[in-house]
């Protein structure tokens, strides 16, 4: 059993490793490597992105050589509050969750096969590995998305209980800076109120200052058009309360919208998990007591 066991896993683990190994291989051309490895006064290092480590650059280039990130990654992590820290972080997890996942599927392959005596084989197990490195290839990315959508919704909400604030200031006779920094506290979108009315008032144009923030939030065509007002108020110094009140007023009823479709959707989830439960029961109570009783009659 043990020499079984220990063969299985050896057998499995090098067809799982090669075939990744393969495909990186194919991917990376040798000469891409070498041209990175570069003489400095302490020695030789590697130039490039991944100045830290051998391993840690050769995760970078086989996560993209593998599939390359559609887009500017740095621009992603940025709108999306820096989910992961940096591009290198970002194609390391990559490869990291990739075997830590072929890993996994590789042992719980073998322990199926010795615990609960399935005869699998390690050819399934090796293809099934892989198929769990692609998942766990892919995962950095899915995490990174919905990191971006998160936000996004954050920001929505926010605005909506932001503006009016801004709105309430306004009218109290406060100029629009004034007003941007009263609502410092209100999340993200008070962050972004808050740098606008600092670099604004320490002399900064107006236009620069907003496209910087713009840069540091997910694409939202709500705050475009808040900032658009901003100019407004700000170049041409026209009155912006109105504006400020009525998207207000429109992102609160969009927020409450939201609410109440999650609230059905919550509803739903509840009935779907409550009828799955009364369903397993009555197959607990039926199906296997008649599955036992025609297991003995057979025997």
């Amino acid at each position: 059993m043990e020499s079984s066991f220990l063969f299985s896993f050896s057998l499995a683990s090098l067809l799982g490793i090669g075939i990744f190994l393969i495909f990186a291989s194919i991917s990376i051309p040798t000469k891409s490597l070498m041209t990175r490895i570069r003489e400095g006064e302490t020695g030789p290092r590697i130039g490039g992105v991944a100045e830290s480590t051998i391993f840690r650059a050769l995760f970078v280039q086989i996560s993209k050589r593998l599939r390359p990130f559609s887009g500017d990654l740095e621009e992603m992590l940025r709108r999306s509050g820096w989910k992961f820290e940096s591009e290198i972080h970002f194609h390391s997890r990559r490869i990291l969750t990739a075997l830590m996942l072929m890993m996994l599927l590789i042992l719980c392959g073998i322990a199926a096969n010795v615990v609960l005596g399935l005869s699998l084989g390690f050819l399934p197990i090796a293809v099934f590995s892989v198929l769990g490195a692609v998942l766990g290839f892919m995962l950095p990315d899915i995490e990174l998305n919905r990191a971006l959508q998160k936000r996004q919704t954050r920001l929505k909400k926010e605005m909506g209980f932001g503006l009016d604030q801004i709105y309430i200031f306004l009218q109290s006779g406060a100029d629009l800076t004034e007003a941007l920094s009263q609502v410092a506290g209100m999340g993200i979108f008070g962050q972004a109120c808050a740098t606008i009315a600092n670099q604004v008032s320490a002399g900064e144009t107006i236009t620069s200052v907003t496209e910087n923030v713009r840069k540091t939030l997910p694409e939202t065509a709500e705050f475009d058009e808040f900032l658009k007002l901003l100019r407004t108020g700000l170049i041409k110094g026209e009155a912006v309360q109105e504006p400020f009140r009525e998207r207000a007023a429109s992102m609160r009823q969009m927020l409450v919208r939201h609410i109440i479709e999650e609230g059905h959707r919550a509803k739903l989830s509840v009935t779907l998990l409550t009828i799955v439960f009364m369903l397993v029961a009555v197959m607990i109570v039926t199906i296997i007591p008649i599955t036992l009783l025609l297991f003995e009659n057979a025997l």
